[in-house]
């Protein structure tokens, strides 16, 4: 089986990103106001370029849509943020290799 190996940076302005955020949390048990913490998560995928002053967006999925005849991808699974739960972005850069060794 011949894989294609591509640099990430051969994706044009498709950067893979890591969004480090803060979710909000509701309890419903008996903890007190010091107990409980906006948790912290990670979620990864593809960024996408946005003039929107208060969110970031990523995508999970970049695909051909086989019903447009344009050569242009499409950005699929998309997750939105508010800009204001964001702490950081981590924008990823490596070789993808799909050799086994």
């Amino acid at each position: 089986m011949d894989l294609e190996i591509k640099s990430l940076e051969s994706f044009d302005k498709q950067r893979l990103v890591i969004v480090e955020w803060r979710d909000i949390i509701a309890t419903a048990d008996w903890q007190s106001k010091e107990e409980v913490e906006c948790p912290v998560i990670r979620s990864v995928g593809w960024f996408i370029e946005s003039d929107d002053p208060t969110t970031i967006k990523i995508c999970n999925t970049i695909a051909k849509d086989i019903n447009d005849t344009s050569d242009d991808d499409k950005e699929y699974g998309i997750t939105a943020f508010p800009k204001g739960c964001v702490l950081k972005l981590h924008f990823l850069s490596h070789e993808v290799s799909n050799k086994l060794e």
